[in-house]
């Protein structure tokens, strides 16, 4: 009787857990982008002023010189992944145009 009592007791158990969600955690990759460090930026600057006010760029573009990218992501546990871009162009040394995406 114990062992009916107890198997029963051990199935209403493992039957809940289909019911709990696996935590997932937030993950955020990238240089973290904030419209303070976007708007300081002007035409004209240098790369190395750029990169003193974004930081290191998160991709180099091996066929363009001339180009300093920025990427962040974030994901949420159970939600929708998130993106901002800003690709900073230069020419002659001096920046030309900001794409911010």
């Amino acid at each position: 009787m114990k062992k009916i009592i107890f198997l029963a007791f051990l199935a209403s158990i493992l039957s809940g857990c289909s019911y709990l969600r696996v935590h997932k955690m937030d993950v955020e990759q990238g240089n973290v982008i904030t419209q303070e460090q976007v708007s300081q930026l002007k035409l004209g600057m240098t790369e190395s002023q750029v990169i003193a006010i974004m930081g290191n760029p998160l991709l180099t573009n091996l066929f363009e010189d001339n180009r300093l990218d920025y990427i962040y992501t974030y994901q949420p546990g159970y939600g929708k992944r998130t993106e901002q871009r800003v690709s900073c162009l230069f020419q002659g040394g001096r920046l030309r145009n900001i794409v911010k995406t």
